[in-house]
């Protein structure tokens, strides 16, 4: 059986997060992986603009790791 990696891009990434309780916008997001804050996703210089790349099963790991029942 082959293993894949699951990348999504920034936008569905920071969707995620917010939908998880975490308020953040597109550009936090990407300035936080540029900076290494966020462990899940990569940034890569490839000419002028860097491309993002944010590892799904990370950034799942992250998101259950920071978590805490609430009661609704």
């Amino acid at each position: 059986m082959a293993k894949l990696m699951v990348v999504i891009g920034i936008k569905e990434a920071a969707k995620i997060l917010r939908e998880n309780g975490m308020q953040i916008s597109d550009g936090d997001l990407r300035a936080g992986i540029e900076q290494r804050v966020y462990p899940f996703g990569d940034a890569v210089t490839v000419t002028s603009k860097p491309v993002f790349h944010v590892y799904q099963p990370l950034l799942m790991q992250w998101i259950a790791e920071r978590s805490e029942e609430v009661q609704a």
